[in-house]
């Protein structure tokens, strides 16, 4: 037997990690990973031109699959390097380079692992001590229940597009809630009607349809009124809902005072009772309501009402624009007043919300020098009547009393038919998928559509994602109400920023934007410190850990507001060092090159 022909396991394990060692290192993986890598990068070019650069930062650059074919790359690189141990030096430049390579590939792989990016927007004098993470979604349930107040949050990334129809993500169940997101689309418009539901209504509602001197149908809309009414405008028309609170106060729309002069007359409403009174002459005076101690006093007339700052009223001008009349009114065991208002526009607008309780004498004001636009007003008596009055050349006419398919004339051949009549109606908003347009543009938000169980009861409600009024909904359980938010996921910045100035200048010709910057103020609570800086597009702010960049505005109805991208990127020194690395490593190989060229003789 040959004692050298030793067939024992570690000789195996050795050639077997030599031979892959070498297939690691070798120049045709290296370059089968260079084209493959080539390839993806501008197959990645074309998705982000055609889906944007969200869509290519999920499914290429911020895929783990990506990140996994940089580290094979490195690894190859690692041991084309490694095999050619023991360098010699004239290998320092082959070395130093792909040195800088490794460098360059680990602070890639640092910031894929421990980066982060998202948003702030700020308009001017507000202040954040947090940002929120752009491609990260949560949910919030808030509860009011038997068991008090809680609060559940759950987290997850959504995603650049919308789901398959088959597509859920179950949450499961914490502090008894439940969650499931049933439908998600990245982008997508809002899409409102009202259906009935006795538990949960907001109010009445009414499908109307507008037709034209034809006959035919030319806009139809829904209009649906709380407890302070509503309004909606169809076509040229306007129709206002009024839900009266108490039975009385139909006499006021179907009976109202003929003779009004001056400053009108005001309807007040008690205990089952209607009792009218003129205002003039009786501006400062208590009347009293009923035998039992209740009185009214008709504080100041204001002909054209405008608020103040401190929550009262002054007028604007002497026209009756916008009538009201300020009261107290008086009741028995207590020490102070009631405040209330009476608007002659806004029948039953008043100030229960401020109080916090509802005032049991109602009020109608009426007064002379309005004049009513083209349309109609409905109201909807406690019983579930339905009456309406049309508004024909400034003028109203007679109330009728209205049954679901019901036609009121509107003059000059127009007139508006009663679809649907829901005596309690709930707004359910839906949402439809909206495809990414091409360029720049402002695209509607993302919506979902969220399950949430409680007490054994299940309730879907679409939410946008961020929004003001839909990204939050109430739903009514047997344990008490929920209120679901969707929204960003947010992060502590571990300072305050306050946005103090916001500054946008334009080209000349205000055609584009030529410069915008916010001047803000860092106060960290860490130091005790308080600076004021500025950021621009090319002078991004670095605080802590964050690097703060100006990076666009938004434009909305309470003014402009400054969006900074609030960035940490732990890798980009390894980053920055390995480009320099490699680019001093490749002047070191041609230096080196050329410097043995020039010893070579010439040939004769």
């Amino acid at each position: 037997m040959n004692p050298h022909s030793s067939s024992a396991p570690g000789s195996h394990l050795f050639c077997l990690s030599r031979g892959t060692f070498r297939l690691l290192a070798s120049l045709q993986l290296g370059l089968a990973l260079l084209v493959t890598l080539a390839a993806l990068l501008a197959w990645a070019t074309l998705l982000e031109a055609k889906q944007g650069r969200e869509y290519a930062q999920w499914y290429v650059y911020g895929s783990r699959w990506f990140v996994g074919l940089l580290a094979v790359l490195g690894a190859n690189i690692l041991a084309a390097t490694l095999i050619r141990f023991p360098w010699r030096s004239r290998q320092l430049g082959f070395v130093v380079t792909h040195a800088g390579l490794l460098v360059l590939l680990g602070g890639a792989i640092l910031t894929f692992f421990l980066g982060i990016e998202g948003q702030i927007v700020l308009q001017e004098k507000q202040r954040t001590d947090q940002f929120v993470v752009t491609h990260r979604s949560t949910v919030t349930v808030v509860g009011n229940t038997g068991r008090g107040r809680t609060s559940t949050q759950f987290s997850s990334a959504p995603g650049p597009a919308d789901w398959p129809a088959d597509r859920t993500l179950d949450f499961g169940t914490d502090n008894g809630l439940g969650l499931k997101v049933l439908r998600f689309y990245r982008h997508a418009r809002q899409r409102t009607e009202w259906v009935a539901d006795q538990r949960d209504y907001q109010g009445p509602a009414l499908q109307l349809r507008l037709h034209g001197p034809t006959g035919n149908p030319v806009a139809e809309d829904w209009l649906a009124g709380n407890v302070f009414g509503g309004e909606a405008i169809i076509g040229p028309t306007k129709y206002e809902l009024l839900p009266l609170p108490v039975a009385t106060m139909r006499e006021d729309f179907v009976k109202p005072p003929r003779e009004l002069t001056g400053a009108g007359v005001l309807a007040v409403h008690y205990a089952g009772r209607q009792q009218r009174i003129p205002v003039d002459g009786n501006v400062g005076r208590r009347i009293a309501i009923d035998d039992g101690g209740v009185t009214l006093e008709i504080v100041q007339y204001l002909p054209d009402a405008k608020p103040t700052p401190r929550g009262g009223f002054v007028s604007a001008s002497t026209k009756p624009r916008n009538p009201l009349l300020e009261l107290n009114v008086y009741l028995p065991g207590r020490k102070q007043p009631t405040r209330q208002v009476a608007f002659a526009l806004r029948p039953l607008l008043n100030l229960d919300g401020v109080h916090g309780e509802v005032c049991p004498v109602r009020f109608w004001y009426h007064h002379a020098g309005l004049r009513p636009v083209p349309g109609a007003v409905f109201t909807q008596t406690p019983d579930g009547k339905l009456y309406c009055r049309a508004a024909v050349n400034g003028v109203y006419e007679e109330a009728v009393e209205l049954q679901p398919g019901g036609r009121v004339n509107l003059g000059g051949q127009f007139s508006v038919v009663v679809q649907q009549y829901l005596p309690r109606a709930r707004q359910e908003v839906s949402f439809l998928p909206v495809e990414p347009a091409r360029g720049p543009g402002n695209l509607p938000e993302a919506a979902a559509l969220v399950e949430v169980t409680a007490g054994g009861e299940r309730r879907a409600v679409w939410l946008q994602r961020g929004d003001a009024q839909l990204g939050t909904q109430t739903i009514f359980t047997n344990q008490g109400s929920l209120a679901v938010t969707f929204g960003y996921e947010p992060r502590p910045l571990g300072y305050s920023l306050e946005l103090e100035d916001f500054t946008r200048r334009s080209n000349p010709g205000g055609v584009g934007q030529a410069a915008f910057s916010s001047t803000v103020r860092v106060t960290d609570p860490a130091g005790g410190q308080s600076q004021r800086r500025e950021i621009s597009p090319n002078q991004p702010l670095t605080h802590g850990q964050f690097t703060l960049y100006q990076s666009s505005f938004r434009e909305s109805s309470h003014g402009e507001a400054s969006v900074l991208t609030v960035a940490r990127d732990p890798g980009r020194l390894l980053k920055y060092l390995g480009s320099l690395m490699i680019c001093v490593g490749i002047a070191m190989m041609f230096t080196m090159r050329s410097s043995l060229f020039q010893g070579v003789p010439a040939r004769s």
